[in-house]
């Protein structure tokens, strides 16, 4: 995996309101607010977790690397956390060929988890207002 910037704070929240926006043709009601909110705050509470147990396996068999880097890979393109999706994908290709991922794969799957907690957080919170 190459190395790619990563994207601002900025750029994270307008692919969260991008993709809610395909969800929700743009114009969600107070049902599907409340909706919303609860599925990004899920991610934040979760994805974490997701991510840990991800990188322990970054050294181990290439099979459940494979499948957690799967999951959180779709779990990540569902809520538009494009960056994020990139990383696993990245991980899903290297280890369906056998390969491990660069030594550089943690350090970048932590700083972006943590700066998607902060984005979900924070669209989550205008959608609860």
């Amino acid at each position: 995996m190459g190395i790619v910037a990563p994207p601002s704070h900025d750029e994270r929240v307008t692919a969260v309101r991008a993709r809610l926006n395909d969800i929700t043709d743009g114009d969600p009601g107070p049902g599907e607010r409340a909706l919303l909110a609860r599925l990004l705050r899920s991610f934040a509470a979760k994805a974490p977790a997701a991510a840990d147990e991800l990188i322990d396996v970054l050294d181990g068999d290439t099979g459940v690397l494979r499948e957690r880097a799967h999951a959180l890979k779709g779990s990540s393109a569902n809520i538009g956390a494009t960056a994020l999706a990139a990383i696993c994908a990245a991980v899903e290709t290297d280890a369906r060929a056998g390969n491990r991922p660069d030594p550089a794969t943690a350090a970048h799957l932590r700083d972006e988890i943590a700066g998607m907690v902060r984005a979900v957080t924070e669209v989550a919170d205008a959608y609860e207002r």
